[in-house]
C-alpha cells in the first residue's frame, strides 16, 4: 500500500457543543497499546478478534498486510480504530471490519469521518467491492455506512454466542446475535448471468438493482438430464468451537452435495450450533442445490454480492437457536430486507418443526 497521508478534522459534540480536533492516520509500529486500550475499554476480554489483545500478533498482522488498521487521535489520546481486511485471491472484496470507539469520544460524528477516510484508501486498492458486517443491537454503524453509499444485502445469524460477548450496548435476548451485511460496489459493476431459484428471485433482483450493477437472472429449474453427474462436491469448512458456529463455502456442487451437507450438520447438532453456507450461483446446479438445502432446513438470508469472481448467496441453518427479531435495531433498509428474509426463515421452521 502506498504511503497514506494523515487527515485532520474538527468536530462539535452534538449535545455539549464542545469542539475538538482529531487526527486520522494509519497504524504505526508502537500503536499496539493504543489499539488494545480501545478494544479492552469496550469489550473487556471478549472481542472475537484475538489478535487485538496480543502486541506481537497485532504487529505481525499489520506488517504482513493481512490487516490494515487506522486510528483516530485527539492529541496523544486514542479515540477509536477502524480496520480493513484483504482476503485470499478468490475473494476480491476488501472488508471494512472492526470499528471501535472509546466512550469519551462518542457524539462528535467521528466514526463517520474515519469511515470516509478509510473508504478512500479502500477504493484506491481497487477491490471488487467494500464489504462490511455490522452488529444488529444498534443501528449507528448501519446509518453511517448508508451515508457512505453502502447497500444492505444480507444477514448472518448465529456467528457468535451472545453470552460470550460483552460491551456497552444492550445485546438483547437472542441466544446468538446476528450481523447485518452491507456492500459498496467499487470495480465490479457487471455480474453477468446468475442462477437464482424462483422462490428468491424477487428479493435477489431487488438487491442487485439497489447496488446499481448489471445482472441477468436465470430461474429455469434444470431438467432431469441437466443434473450434475460424476463430479464430487468441494467445500471449504471452518468450525468455530468457541462460538459453536460452522462456515461452509461451496466451491464445487457435485452429485454428493446434500450428503456432504448432512454429514456436517449431523456432526454438530447439539444446542446452539449454527451453519452459515455460501453458495455460488454462477451455474444451473445452484438451483437444485438451493432446493436440497431448503429441504434440510436451510433458508436464504441474502446475497454475497460482488465479493468474488463468482456471485454467491447466503443460506443459513439455525436449528433451535432462539432469535428475538423484534429487538433488532435496524435502519429502514435493513428492516425491509429482514422482513423478506423472515418469510424464508418461518417457512423452513414450519416445514421442520419435528426436527427443531
Amino acid at each position: 500500500m502506498k504511503e497514506i497521508q494523515p487527515g485532520e478534522v474538527t468536530l462539535i459534540h452534538h449535545k455539549t457543543s464542545v469542539q475538538k480536533t482529531f487526527t486520522l492516520r494509519p497504524f504505526h509500529c508502537g500503536d499496539e497499546d493504543a489499539v488494545i486500550k480501545c478494544v479492552e475499554e469496550e469489550y473487556g476480554d471478549t472481542y472475537y478478534r484475538r489478535e487485538y489483545y496480543d502486541k506481537k500478533l497485532l504487529s505481525e498482522e499489520t506488517e504482513s498486510g493481512r490487516l490494515f488498521l487506522f486510528l483516530a487521535f485527539c492529541g496523544d489520546d486514542v479515540c477509536g480504530i477502524q480496520s480493513l481486511v484483504p482476503h485470499d485471491p478468490k475473494d476480491t472484496r476488501l472488508e471494512a471490519a472492526s470499528q471501535i470507539f472509546r466512550k469519551d469520544y462518542r457524539g462528535y460524528g467521528l466514526p463517520y469521518e474515519l469511515v470516509k477516510y478509510t473508504y478512500e484508501v479502500a477504493k484506491s486498492l481497487h477491490p471488487s467491492c467494500i464489504y462490511a458486517s455490522m452488529v444488529i443491537f444498534h443501528s449507528i454503524t448501519q446509518e453511517m455506512c448508508t451515508r457512505a453509499g453502502m447497500v444492505p444485502v444480507a444477514f448472518q445469524f448465529g456467528s457468535h454466542l451472545t453470552s460470550k460477548m460483552h460491551n456497552s450496548f444492550y445485546l438483547g435476548s437472542s441466544e446468538k446475535y446476528g450481523q447485518a451485511i452491507m456492500i459498496l460496489p467499487v470495480d465490479k459493476r457487471d455480474v453477468g448471468d446468475i442462477y437464482i431459484h424462483p422462490d428468491i428471485k424477487e428479493t435477489v433482483s431487488r438487491i442487485y438493482q439497489s447496488l446499481d450493477v448489471r445482472f441477468n437472472i436465470i430461474s429455469r429449474l434444470p431438467e432431469a438430464d441437466d443434473q450434475v453427474s460424476g463430479s464430487r462436491t468441494e467445500l471449504d469448512v471452518s468450525v468455530n468451537n468457541r462460538e459453536q458456529s460452522i462456515s461452509i463455502t461451496v466451491t464445487v456442487i457435485g452429485e454428493d452435495f446434500i450428503e456432504r451437507i448432512r454429514e456436517i450438520k449431523s456432526s454438530h447438532n447439539e444446542k446452539y450450533w449454527t451453519i452459515q453456507l455460501i453458495l455460488p450461483v454462477d451455474g444451473k446446479s445452484a438451483l437444485t442445490a438451493y432446493e436440497e438445502l431448503a429441504g434440510e432446513g436451510f433458508f436464504f438470508t441474502g446475497v454475497r454480492a460482488l465479493c468474488n469472481k463468482r456471485e454467491q448467496i447466503y443460506m443459513q441453518y439455525t436449528g433451535d437457536v432462539f432469535f428475538c427479531f423484534e429487538e433488532f435495531k435496524l435502519t429502514e433498509g435493513f428492516q425491509a430486507l429482514l422482513e423478506e428474509v423472515l418469510r424464508y426463515y418461518r417457512a423452513r421452521r414450519t416445514v421442520h418443526t419435528e426436527e427443531i
